[in-house]
């Protein structure tokens, strides 16, 4: 291909899939000047192939796990966990994990961020602030293009302050922002709020991203409602978009799949589940719904995390407390016909020798749809 004109390469190699791509940044300097191009890379994510896969946060790391509906009952099988860059990667305590078309945003236990892409290796660590466990916190990576289709990307920090010396106690909630390509301190968003869409009394639930923007569930605590909340990268600013009717409002999560945003609904009441989907995201319109649903039932205490996994055999993977055992995690299938689960050892505590201190963490599961890409860290 050294004979080829450069522009047919990089025609011929933006339909490469990520993982085979990455081999050969060692072996030609021309390509491997071409596969940091940032236009380049974006090119690719549009063209090349999606290697889709199913990532779980599982014991404090990711794990890659194959789930097999061809055998009854369906199989989950975990893989070897993915590793890391750093030097002290075998003491990195993750617990929570956000991801944005093949970063993970990690967030660890020492107080600090991890921007992670497994495909190429590559980490970027955020100091937070020194009074950040005073805050309830949710952390968003996304991020906005310039005119020459580059990412540039961010971190919307979104936390929550408790006053109970007042009568009554008071709450407050903030937003503030952090971008990479001024590699700056957090700066505090005085005007993403600024037609009230979120008020003090609003509880917000960690999101998903999807085209760069961030999306989270919300509930009002004053209304006792629940509503759908956008964060747009660009205009730094908070929408509010409307949720599918449910006849039983009960626990309900956010997925994303193939660029199709869904959300899930468990009636607390019957003990069913549906799944709404959406691929509609022109933000100044009414998000169009679609209904798929499952007749099946299941007694969760509380669901984790979801993913709609496939949307022709409507099958839905989540993560929640087995009901009856606060102390037992498990994943379950759940189809159309009929529901089945796989129980997943819990592990209740790691320690982790830092400092000559021991530390206990606790961990959330989580499972999300993970696509490689070749999108580097600024």
């Amino acid at each position: 291909m050294s004979d080829l004109p450069l522009d047919l390469v990089e025609e011929i190699l933006s339909r490469v899939p990520a993982t085979s791509l990455k081999r050969l940044r060692s072996t030609c300097r021309r390509w491997n000047a071409l596969l940091k191009d940032r236009r380049f890379t974006e090119k690719h994510f549009h063209k090349a192939p999606k290697e889709s896969r199913v990532l779980m946060l599982k014991e404090y790391r990711v794990f890659p796990i194959s789930v097999n509906l061809k055998v009854t009952p369906p199989s989950v099988d975990f893989k070897g966990a993915l590793g890391y860059s750093h030097s002290n990667s075998e003491q990195v305590v993750i617990t929570e994990v956000f991801h944005c078309d093949g970063l993970l945003l990690c967030t660890t236990n020492d107080d600090r961020l991890v921007v992670w892409n497994p495909c190429l290796g590559e980490t970027k660590w955020i100091q937070l602030k020194v009074d950040y466990r005073r805050y309830v916190s949710i952390f968003a990576l996304g991020y906005i293009q310039n005119n020459e289709s580059c990412r540039s990307y961010k971190i919307l920090w979104t936390w929550y302050s408790y006053d109970y010396n007042s009568s009554p106690p008071q709450r407050g909630l903030g937003f503030e922002i952090y971008e990479f390509s001024s590699d700056s301190s957090w700066r505090v968003l005085d005007d993403v709020n600024h037609d009230s869409v979120v008020n003090h009394n609003s509880i917000i639930r960690s999101g998903v991203s999807l085209k760069g923007n961030t999306y989270m569930l919300a509930y009002d605590i004053e209304e006792n409602s629940k509503f759908l909340l956008m964060f747009d990268f660009t205009t730094e600013r908070l929408k509010r978009l409307c949720l599918p009717h449910f006849q039983d409002v009960g626990e309900m999560d956010l997925s994303v799949r193939e660029e199709q945003l869904s959300v899930l609904n468990w009636s607390r009441i019957t003990s069913k589940m549906e799944i709404w989907i959406t691929n509609n995201f022109d933000t100044e319109a009414t998000l169009l719904w679609k209904r798929v649903h499952l007749d099946s039932q299941c007694n969760c205490v509380r669901i984790f995390s979801s993913l709609y996994f496939d949307e022709e055999k409507k099958v839905v993977l989540y993560c929640n407390v087995k009901d009856g055992e606060t102390s037992k995690k498990v994943v379950y299938i759940i189809g159309e016909d009929d529901g089945h689960y796989i129980e997943i050892p819990f592990v209740k505590s790691i320690k982790i020798e830092r400092l000559q201190l021991i530390h206990t963490t606790r961990w959330y599961s989580l499972i999300f749809n993970y696509v490689p890409s070749l999108f580097q860290i600024q």
